[in-house]
């Protein structure tokens, strides 16, 4: 289900337990693509590379001049020669040292672009993936694909143009050698041994503890990041030393890798520098043999060239034994990129896909079968209608299938049979951009980008002014709590409303989603999370929000399912039951086990002005001060204590206005069912205790 790439252990980065990664594509095309990419900029490749071969040339023929003044000193007419070349000396050395500097300056340019061309073509793909890609990858392994892998492949971009370069100068080096004397080339392979060496030992060991390292600095900032963010936890249970302390040991297990990759390091160069000292003594020891006796073969200029190229040959040699693993580093982090660039995306517009038109409404299901794991259908042979307007609440218990018929009909996944339609067109032949531009999705936890209020709700339509936005907050009640903030509507919003109430980031939602002004609305109920006062206020917003549009709640609350035009009941994937909440109780089914079990249990989710009043009463009657009047959102999600405390005061009932017991006694006996069963009791002893009162009263006056 969706891309078909990065989903399985290939895909990721190397896990904690550090296990290797192995590349899955030959090295011909990873090298490939790297080539491809660098094709964008072979102009500046291309004048790279000549001035890394002329500053290589340079580099060469320096101590060659070198040579040649040494041996002039003892010439007729030196100083003339030794000015002569100490003017070219200097000249080839600017030069070098210009090529060299323009060469980096010029490949920095390259590299840069090549890491924003991946980075773009990555990220493109990752917002045009199926909304299952991303729930399948964790996010840390989705942003290394952006992040660090395109930075390892500048590194490697870097060591395959610095390649030639030292391939160059290590070839020139051993021919010059060779050219004075095949036993000062065959003196210069002495180093070969101990960079071999120091590849292995960096390539192996230092690999090793520079993996571990990583994995512990990650570790390090991973629990920083989980114990800033529950915080809030910690202080609550007064374990903020134990956090702490466990910091420490995480911090000094990353110090420890630190710490010994920092000793690898700075011992790797004084090996290098014995190692070279060891290979200037061997050639000073052979050149020198060859400069003196009766039949010199070589001058002292000569023993000072060699010396110089057996140098030149140490360093090129060590670069690039220790290029390889950088190489297979980059050849790694392209071969996750292709991952994401060949990665085919599973939902896609079919071949004549047409918008949606603007008639089609309402939304009907027919025999839908869907899977996320091949043979567990999570959805059954489910057939239902929505009509065009209507608000259908969506019910059952967890795993029934609720979230995913919303995630159907937004088409974040395909059903394996069936069809589903929006008026009569069918979603899979209606284009993508159409289709989620007439529906809107609330979730459960509503996200807000890092921006102010304002430009949070502007993203439901970019069109929309300041005053639009303003006048929408008004109608909705927003605008209480956004004008008495800081910097009000221009408020800035921080990770995703940590700045705000529960109730007031759900707020922004509705009111982005109301300037969308979608056809078709998706509600993850938004207000089960919510305190009493906050969800009065979300639910007065989605009356509105509801009003004339086509809408599944995927229900959580008593009120939701009872204010619904219709109920679908979900068991196992299956369709149970639908109708109204009254038609589902009297049938003392699914539902009816829900209702008792769980919605009924909510607290006074279904009390009304008339109850309200009656508790007003009974406060006024028992001493009390005489409260504001009450609604039902001031007393909504009152728990079993207020109703049992409730339960009691009701037991005296001579204050309570006969017009209001009369009220409640019709509601009782026209709809019990609407009525939570504990304050149904309490009515019906309340009510029955008034019967009693007047039957005595009766019979005293006879």
């Amino acid at each position: 289900m969706g891309m078909h790439g990065p989903m399985g252990p290939r895909g990721g980065p190397r896990g904690l337990m550090g296990k290797k990664e192995k590349r899955s594509r030959p090295i011909r095309v990873l090298l490939g693509r790297m080539v491809h990419y660098l094709g964008n900029f072979k102009r500046i490749v291309i004048i790279g590379a000549i001035l890394s071969l002329v500053a290589t040339i340079v580099g060469v023929i320096i101590p060659l001049v070198l040579r040649d003044g040494i041996n002039s000193v003892n010439l007729v007419g030196s100083f003339n020669i030794l000015l002569s070349l100490t003017i070219l000396f200097l000249a080839l050395s600017v030069v070098s040292w210009v090529m060299g500097g323009v060469n980096t300056w010029i490949m920095s340019i390259a590299q840069a672009g090549l890491v924003q061309s991946v980075q773009e073509d990555v990220y493109k793909h990752l917002v045009a993936a199926d909304l299952s890609y991303h729930k399948a990858e964790q996010a840390g392994n989705v942003t290394s694909r952006v992040t660090s892998d395109a930075t390892n492949l500048s590194t490697g971009i870097q060591v395959l143009i610095n390649f030639a370069s030292q391939a160059l100068t290590l070839g020139a080096s051993f021919i010059l050698l060779w050219l004075m004397s095949p036993y000062l080339a065959l003196t210069s392979l002495v180093v070969v041994p101990g960079i071999l060496f120091i590849a292995g030992l960096f390539g192996t060991v230092g690999q090793r503890i520079m993996l571990a390292s990583q994995r512990a600095s990650g570790e390090v900032s991973g629990q920083i990041a989980e114990n800033l963010g529950g915080i809030h936890v910690a202080k609550a249970f007064n374990r903020e030393t134990e956090l702490a302390e466990h910091m420490m040991s995480l911090n000094q297990k990353a110090y420890k890798y630190g710490f010994r990759f920092m000793i690898l390091m700075t011992s790797m160069q004084p090996l290098m520098m014995s190692i070279g000292q060891f290979a200037v003594a061997a050639m000073l020891f052979v050149a020198g043999s060859l400069a003196v006796g009766v039949l010199p073969v070589l001058s002292l200029g000569d023993i000072f060239l060699a010396v110089s190229l057996v140098r030149g040959i140490m360093f090129p040699l060590l670069g690039l034994s220790m290029m390889a693993t950088q190489v297979q580093s980059s050849l790694a982090a392209m071969d996750r990129v292709t991952d994401v660039l060949e990665s085919k995306a599973a939902i896609v517009d079919a071949s004549g896909a047409v918008p949606l038109r603007e008639e089609s409404d309402g939304i009907y299901f027919k025999n839908v079968v869907f899977e996320y794991i091949k043979d567990t259908p999570v959805l059954k042979n489910v057939t239902f209608s929505i009509n065009p307007g209507e608000t259908v609440a969506i019910v059952g218990h967890t795993g029934a299938g609720k979230t995913t018929i919303a995630a159907l009909v937004n088409r974040f996944y395909d059903p394996l049979q069936g069809g589903i339609f929006i008026g009569d067109q069918n979603i899979r032949d209606v284009q993508l951009h159409s289709l989620r531009h007439a529906m809107s999705l609330i979730p459960q936890e509503p996200y807000l980008f890092d921006d102010t209020i304002m430009e949070n709700i502007r993203y439901g339509n970019v069109d929309a002014t300041d005053d639009e936005i303003i006048e929408l907050c008004k109608i909705i009640g927003a605008n209480e709590f956004i004008e008495v903030l800081a910097n009000g509507y221009h408020t800035q919003i921080i990770q995703s409303g940590k700045n705000l109430s529960a109730g007031q980031r759900q707020m922004v939602t509705i009111a982005r989603t109301m300037l969308a002004n979608p056809k078709i609305l998706i509600l993850d109920e938004a207000t089960s999370r919510l305190d009493a006062y906050s969800e009065s206020l979300v639910q007065d917003a989605q009356e509105l929000l509801f009003n004339n549009r086509t809408t599944i709640v995927i229900a959580h609350r008593l009120t939701t399912i009872a204010n619904a035009s219709r109920v679908l009941v979900f068991d196992h994937g299956v369709l149970v039951e639908q109708g109204t909440h009254e038609e589902l109780l009297a049938k003392d089914g699914v539902f009816k086990s829900l209702y008792e079990t769980y919605y009924a249990h909510q607290g006074l989710e279904e009390i009304t002005e008339e109850v309200a009043e009656v508790a007003k009463a009974v406060v006024t009657e028992h001493g009390g001060e005489k409260p504001e009047p009450l609604v039902p959102s001031m007393v909504m999600g009152m728990g079993s204590m207020a109703m049992s405390a409730m339960s009691e005061m009701m037991g005296s009932h001579e204050n309570i206005p006969p017009e209001m017991l009369e009220k409640l006694r019709v509601r009782l006996e026209n709809d019990p069912d609407s009525i939570p069963p504990q304050m149904r009791e309490m009515l019906q002893k309340v009510l029955g205790n008034t019967k009693s009162t007047k039957g005595s009263e009766s019979g005293a006056g006879k």
